[in-house]
């Protein structure tokens, strides 16, 4: 018996006088210069503006850089944006596999299988992005696909407003389809 204990004693001293920290291995491990300051998995993010919700971000991976500049966000593996109305209701939706803010410049970036549908159902879909936030202005010179109740519009950039309710298409294409009192001249007396 007195054996047993001293072969179990003698094990777990020599287990503690192995266990060591090595400060020179700790040092070693570095993080990369220019790596993010903070990472977030399946971030959801609510911003407000006096005391209203305005926009809700969500994104599978955001990234922040807040010491390198340019100062960013990245986002990735996929985002979602809803815009709120004055009352505090969900409007227009924005997604895309990848994204990123830039705070100094109140601009963001969104890109790869762009989807912005608004309130009232009409879906805009393009490659590439930008919501200025200082002027609640998002545009793109890429190509885009307008889809609305009927019609399917094509064009070569585009302009709108924050919430896409309002939009303008650059060299645009495509169908569009009337009713016949929409064609009606107006009766002349």
């Amino acid at each position: 018996m007195i054996k047993l204990w001293s072969i179990l004693i003698g094990a777990v001293l020599f287990g503690l006088l192995s266990c060591k920290n090595d400060l020179d291995r700790v040092a070693a491990v570095q993080v990369a210069d220019g790596g993010p300051d903070r990472i977030t998995e399946g971030a959801d993010y609510y911003y407000s503006d006096s005391g209203l919700v305005r926009n809700r971000l969500q994104a599978g991976k955001v990234s922040e850089f807040t010491t390198t500049k340019p100062q960013r966000t990245e986002m990735e593996e996929g985002l979602t944006l809803t815009f709120f109305d004055t009352k505090g209701n969900p409007g227009s939706v924005l997604r895309a596999r990848r994204g990123v803010i830039l705070p100094e410049s109140k601009r963001m970036e969104v890109a790869d299988q762009v989807v912005f549908t608004n309130a009232q159902g009409e879906r805009l879909e393009t490659e590439r992005l930008i919501w200025s936030q200082d002027s609640d202005r998002v545009y793109t010179d890429r190509p885009v696909k307008i889809t609305r109740a009927q019609d399917i519009l094509y064009g070569q950039g585009l302009d709108a407003n924050e919430d896409f309710s309002r939009y303008t298409i650059r060299r645009i294409t495509g169908n569009l389809y009337l009713d016949k009192d929409t064609l009606a001249a107006p009766a002349q007396r």
